[in-house]
């Protein structure tokens, strides 16, 4: 498979998540891109997943806690290997979200985190991705990093 045919499946798993409320089939959709037996990893949490439902479980998280979550891509690199996307993950706190130590009121205020998203692939299908995002950006956001909140 050539690298731009890799952007072009990555592409399609974005384009698919930022269209998700007009299309109803989006993660169904999202999953045929993955192989049987993937490695999803959430690099903030240091969370892995397995398998294309490992994914799904991932993007369910993200959707149900921010559900007008966007993500915009700014730098692409593909090998005959895998890509990697470079972007900012953006949303605006409309609705309650659920944590550990209770709900989280909504906000109103938008937010965003720089993200990178590497993907190996093999034979046309999604071996292993890899999501990198600013943990501590997103915490304070959410007034939720005690190191930020000590510091000020």
């Amino acid at each position: 498979m050539a690298a731009q045919e890799h952007v072009a499946l990555a592409w399609s798993l974005i384009d698919l998540f930022n269209h998700r409320h007009s299309d109803p089939a989006w993660l169904d959709k999202s999953l045929a891109a993955f192989a049987a037996d993937c490695e999803v990893v959430d690099g903030a949490s240091g969370t892995t997943f397995r398998g294309p439902e490992g994914y799904k479980r991932l993007m369910r998280f993200f959707v149900e806690n921010f559900p007008d979550s966007w993500q915009a891509v700014s730098t692409e690199f593909a090998t005959e290997d895998g890509v990697v996307l470079e972007g900012t993950w953006r949303w605006t706190t409309t609705g309650s979200r659920t944590l550990l130590n209770g709900a989280l009121k909504a906000s109103g205020r938008s937010g965003e985190v720089r993200c990178c998203i590497v993907m190996q692939i093999r034979k046309g299908k999604i071996t292993s991705l890899h999501s990198y995002y600013d943990l501590t950006t997103l915490l304070e956001q959410f007034g939720l990093n005690a190191a930020a909140a000590e510091a000020t």
